[in-house]
């Protein structure tokens, strides 16, 4: 059926009226969506905008806290710097007391290298034996004449057995009871040995006193400590 049938059977009023009320329905309906759309579209932007919003107070706040961590990283590494230069300036310090400090033990107390006369290292070393460990004496003389120095070495290992304060003579712990700790030389002397060390007994220090002659005359005396390092070197310190 075409539109003029229609017209003929309906009308042309009542067609009019409506295709005019199906154009006005379609255009309501049509207004009505969009304005949906419209308000859906709105919510998603005021949606996108407060996300933006909070993403840049979240931005801010970490640009800040940025700024502080790196002012208190500067503040670190200028902190680290002066601790440095304060540590640098106190091995200086250090180094220079124990110059001064040498020079006046030569000074003031010339026992400490009698007659040029120093035991320059007290060495210790670990054997393959139980509590059997192997020590090495290096005696030197520094002075430019030299002539023999002899003499005998007193040697006291100071530690602690079970918890209490221990002394012991090296010369009783000796694993060879024979080995004689008297020295005789111009320039320099190495004597070395073995020692067993007694059961819970732990060395702390080594105490070496020593009478020194030349030509059958004292020339004085010496007194060194050094600490039980097991190492190839000792540090020697004097009492």
């Amino acid at each position: 059926m075409n539109f003029l049938q229609l017209k003929q059977k309906w009308g042309a009023f009542s067609v009019y009226a409506f295709l005019a009320a199906g154009l006005a329905l379609t255009l309501t309906l049509g207004f009505w969506l969009g304005n949906q759309y419209f308000s859906v579209q709105q919510k998603a932007v005021l949606t996108l905008e407060h996300t933006v919003q909070n993403l840049q107070s979240e931005n801010n706040e970490l640009s800040k806290n940025l700024n502080i961590l790196r002012v208190e990283l500067d503040v670190a590494a200028l902190s680290q710097q002066k601790t440095f230069a304060e540590i640098k300036q106190s091995i200086e310090r250090e180094k220079a007391l124990q110059k001064d400090i040498a020079f006046y033990q030569q000074v003031m107390a010339p026992e400490l290298t009698q007659q040029g006369f120093v035991i320059d290292a007290f060495n210790v070393e670990k054997t393959l034996s139980e509590r059997v460990y192997r020590f090495e004496i290096v005696m030197m003389q520094r002075e430019k004449i030299k002539n023999t120095l002899k003499g005998n070495l007193d040697i006291t290992l100071v530690g602690s057995e079970s918890g209490v304060s221990k002394k012991y003579s090296l010369k009783s712990l000796l694993v060879n009871p024979d080995l004689t700790l008297a020295f005789g030389f111009k320039y320099f002397q190495v004597l070395d040995g073995q020692i067993l060390l007694p059961e819970q007994f732990q060395p702390e220090r080594i105490l070496v006193q020593s009478e020194i002659y030349q030509f059958n005359r004292k020339k004085g005396e010496l007194h060194s400590s050094f600490d039980w390092i097991l190492s190839s070197t000792n540090t020697t310190s004097s009492e």
